[in-house]
């Protein structure tokens, strides 16, 4: 004689409810996977979308946001206070502020002694020492990297100083902006986005389009 295993819910144990129950909690987890994947690719997106439209370009190569120089640190000369590859946003500062500084501030400035094509890079470092000079600003800047163990070669004037360091930095957000700044980036977001969005319309659809959906009663396992 043929026995069946009842569950609690009085459902038998591996019937067509159990296994419907089963399918439809998979079919919801897949659900949140695709919209949690759509909401990134969205936030991706638009967050591409704003640093195109935000970020700018100075005449002389400096990368700014609403006015604040955006830099990409090159280098680990300023461990711990940030690192290679980190992103930090500086505030801008005026002439006459950049001619009274005091040591432990970090500033980003136009280097002489190290440029590239030519054109001197920008560099942001601490300010080690305040020298007075007659020369126009009435001050000279000798700066240092926390890491390093000798002061910079050359001194920094007023005039030379774009910003100062103020602990806004993203760690690692210099990869990600330069991902964002890729085409191809861009390109690869928009695809992911049109197929999210065209795999939830395709899977309406298809509901639509299927087998009814069974009676309570069979679906239940039992007979009317």
């Amino acid at each position: 004689m043929n026995q069946m295993l009842w569950t609690a819910d009085g459902g038998a144990a591996g019937s067509p409810a159990r296994t419907a129950a089963t399918r439809s909690l998979a079919a919801h987890t897949a659900r949140l996977v695709v919209n949690l994947l759509t909401l990134l690719a969205v936030v991706a997106l638009l967050g591409s979308i704003l640093l195109v439209a935000l970020v700018r370009q100075g005449p002389d190569g400096e990368t700014s946001v609403l006015g604040h120089p955006l830099l990409e640190v090159a280098s680990g000369s300023m461990t711990p206070t940030f690192d290679a590859g980190d992103l930090i946003l500086d505030n801008p500062i005026s002439l006459s502020a950049a001619e009274h500084l005091h040591r432990g501030q970090v500033i980003t400035f136009r280097s002489s002694e190290f440029t590239q094509a030519g054109a001197p890079i920008l560099i942001t470092h601490r300010i080690h020492k305040v020298i007075p000079s007659p020369a126009p600003g009435g001050v000279r800047y000798q700066t240092k990297g926390d890491a390093n163990n000798v002061v910079d070669a050359g001194l920094v004037a007023p005039a030379a100083i774009v910003g100062i360091y103020q602990g806004v930095r993203v760690p690692d957000g210099a990869y990600v902006l330069s991902a964002l700044h890729q085409p191809t980036t861009f390109v690869i977001l928009a695809v992911l986005l049109v197929v999210f969005l065209g795999a939830g319309e395709f899977r309406r659809r298809w509901r639509l389009l299927g087998p009814e959906t069974e009676s309570p009663a069979r679906a239940s396992g039992r007979r009317p």
